[in-house]
């Protein structure tokens, strides 16, 4: 599917003419800024604002409440005042409270989730671009939480940036004090003027409040419609090199190998900014040995499962390499997956990486992405160079047109290339205030040795909006499709997919939301004959002031098996057609308060048989230093191959001292591989950009309640950066 570019498509100008239609949108805010003066010293961030500085900077006009009534004046006051200097942006935030001993703020770990506490956000749009930016929160314990906000829809938590924050409460409210060095954050130095919003919750009323775009229809991640800071001029990036060495320190036992070894890797990563809006790295022998642990899965269906990205080299400005193929957090078909790169997934092991090579950045309308790794070899594969390169032409505000290209194969000794190509056309002033997305994309691979159908398309519309949100989307995966940097579970298939939610949110009443939902799906091969289908509504979902939420759905499923497959150890399900649903009951708590329950219960029929299942999930929040939660996950499965039942179970502890300092430990076990893992990392940020960190990683294997090691591994780990 290849739509003509050479001029305004059809597709193109119907958005034209849909952006322009409705009423007009109001005017977003705007602030002047005021640089500090000379002789007056930037504020000392201590959670005070007691400073000269702070004298000189300006005042924000008032928030406007979002949720719970849009347009409405906030419960509490906010005054935030910004400066700056030639080195940093300051920010002096007093969150008024006329019941202080009532503010939230459990969360203090670096970029842990800050959703149940009382939180300030503050978004900074450095380009101007009305769709890429910087996010910053932090609450009244000084919390950091860090991302950056891509072409309008996602939010990457996993950059890390140098920034500096401190909080207090006091007897009315609490004050946070931020610092954002510019030599941090990309920006234009030509123009005096960022795009900003910022955005306060008052945890206990589960009430939002911003400056600019205050519609329940717009999420603060949406760029297009902050407001303006003007008046910025004189700043300086320094020459805008990082350089940061590490150093990992391991030892390594195996129980079953009868052997312990130790050893050092160094390692080093370089950014430099070529030009402001340029940024290129380095690294060399790349050291993951701190990355976060997969999240375990239980897979009752025939499909390989999806495991998402944890190492920060690879998240880094992940968002420009993103390449949508639909809604629904579709993954069938992407054409670059950073976990090929570096991971054995049939082993489960790592493949090291001797050196990396990345430049991202924008220039005019032109946002682009290239990848370079060089992985060792492994098994009996040689050592590989694989590549990826991605670019973004900006149409309009909020619309693009993508390339991507891959070479490359990690797996084999053979060669493997793809090309794609992507349109996304999106408005958010479809009758006046609306938003909608056209989406289409195509990709093809290149294989050696004999190939036939090779490629993929599919294209998706969608109307995702806070009342009414509908999507309807085709998409077709060739049998020979092959992207050996992808992701690509199930070929020679054609999906459509739809969905339909309609939402009321009463007014004056202890219902905050009440919401139904369809979403439908079906998979037939490339001759158009049924291979699955599934229907799932929610019949209804009811949520509270508070947050808490009460939902019943369901699901039914056709299967039609060409081939039998193994569903659990010697359970074959044989080849034939099956129908069959689940009805679940969903109840939970509001994660605000310190205690928080959800559960689930589901029960049907299921292929040859039945199924029940079930999960418990319950978190503590005992205070800002200490975290609990346990779940647990159930299946028990009734076939008339054969019964078995699966468990999965989860616990996590986090004791946290200081925003700098926490302690996380993380407990799996499943009945599939009869093991236990623990995953133990203490951190400690001694300075933004400066750490230690201690992971200590221990396998069990667990038979008849026999608990042995099997494999453990204990690593200390420092890193450093540089700055010029």
């Amino acid at each position: 599917m290849i739509l003509p570019m050479s001029r305004p498509g059809p597709w193109l100008l119907l958005f034209l003419w849909l952006g322009a239609a409705g009423v007009a949108h109001a005017e977003p805010p705007t602030a002047e800024l005021s640089r500090l003066p000379d002789g007056v010293a930037a504020p000392q961030i201590d959670g005070r604002l007691d400073d000269a500085a702070w004298e000189h900077a300006t005042l924000l006009g008032p928030l406007t409440q979002v949720i719970p009534t849009e347009g409405a004046p906030p419960s509490e006051r906010t005054e935030i005042r910004i400066t700056y200097d030639r080195d940093a942006l300051y920010l002096g935030i007093h969150a008024f409270d006329s019941e202080p001993e009532k503010i939230i703020a459990r969360g203090m770990v670096r970029d842990g989730s800050l959703r149940p506490d009382d939180r300030i956000s503050l978004l900074f749009d450095t380009f101007h671009d009305h769709r890429n930016a910087f996010l910053f929160s932090t609450n009244a314990n000084g919390a950091r939480l860090d991302g950056l906000i891509e072409n309008n829809s996602s939010f990457k938590s996993q950059w890390d940036g140098i920034w500096y924050t401190r909080a207090r409460r006091t007897e009315e409210g609490w004050i946070t004090e931020l610092a954002i060095p510019f030599k941090t954050i990309g920006f234009d130095p030509t123009s005096g003027t960022w795009g900003f919003n910022v955005m306060r919750n008052v945890r206990r009323r589960n009430e939002e409040n911003r400056w600019a775009s205050a519609r329940q229809n717009k999420f603060l991640i949406d760029v297009s419609e902050a407001g303006d800071l003007t008046g910025l001029h004189g700043l300086e990036q320094g020459i805008g090199l990082d350089i940061k060495p590490s150093g990992s320190l391991a030892w390594t036992h195996e129980r079953s190998r009868h052997r312990s070894f130790g050893n050092i890797d160094p390692s080093l990563d370089v950014f430099y900014r070529v030009t402001p809006s340029v940024t290129a790295a380095l690294t060399v022998n790349t050291d993951f040995s701190d990355a976060a642990v997969d999240t375990r899965q239980v897979n009752l269906s025939r499909f390989a499962l999806f495991f998402p990205e944890t190492r920060d080299f690879f998240l880094q400005d992940a968002g420009i390499f993103d390449f949508p193929i639909g809604g629904h957090g579709a993954v069938n078909g992407l054409p670059f997956f950073s976990r090929r790169i570096g991971f054995d997934s049939d082993r489960d092991d790592v493949v090291d990486i001797r050196a990396g090579g990345k430049v991202t950045g924008r220039v005019g309308a032109l946002n682009f992405g290239f990848l370079d790794v060089q992985m060792a070899g492994h098994r009996d594969v040689d050592p590989k160079n694989l590549a990826v390169g991605r670019v973004k032409l900006n149409l309009g505000e909020e619309s693009y047109l993508g390339l991507i290209s891959t070479h490359g194969d990690p797996v084999s000794n053979g060669t493997n290339s793809l090309f794609g190509a992507d349109l996304n056309l999106r408005t958010s002033r479809l009758f006046g205030d609306q938003i909608a997305v056209l989406r289409a994309w195509f990709q093809h691979t290149t294989t050696s040795g004999p190939v036939g159908d090779d490629r993929a398309w599919g294209f998706l519309a969608s109307y995702p909006n806070d009342r009414w949100s509908t999507s309807f989307g085709v998409s077709q995966i060739g049998e020979d499709f092959h992207p050996a940097l992808g992701f690509v579970n199930r070929t020679g298939v054609r999906t459509t997919s739809g969905s339909l939610r309609r939402r009321w949110r009463p007014v004056g009443h202890w219902l905050r939301i009440v919401q139904t939902a369809l979403a439908a799906s079906m998979v037939t091969d490339l001759g158009n004959d049924l291979r699955s289908l599934s229907i799932a509504p929610t019949f209804l979902r009811l949520e509270n002031q508070a947050g808490d939420f009460l939902a019943l759905n369901a699901a039914w499923r056709t299967e039609v098996l060409k081939a039998g497959f193994e569903i659990s150890s010697g359970v074959v399900i044989p080849e034939d057609r099956y129908d069959f649903g689940r009805l679940t009951l969903s109840v939970g708590t509001a994660p605000s308060r310190p205690l928080a329950v959800q559960l689930d219960f589901g029960a049907g029929s299921f292929y040859s048989g039945h199924i029940r299942s079930g999960r418990a999930l319950l978190e503590w929040r005992a205070s800002k230093h200490l975290f609990a939660s346990f779940e647990l996950l159930q299946n028990s499965v009734r076939l008339r191959e054969g019964d078995f039942t699966t468990r999965l179970g989860r616990v996590r502890l986090n004791l946290v001292f200081t925003p700098d300092l926490s302690w996380e430990t993380f407990l799996q076990f499943d009945n599939v591989s009869d093991s236990l893992g623990w995953n133990s990392r203490l951190r400690w940020i001694l300075r933004p950009g400066e750490e230690l960190v201690f992971v200590w990683n221990q396998a069990f294997d667990v038979q008849a309640y026999d608990f042995r090691g099997n494999r453990a591994n204990l690593v200390g780990k420092v890193a450093w950066t540089f700055r010029f």
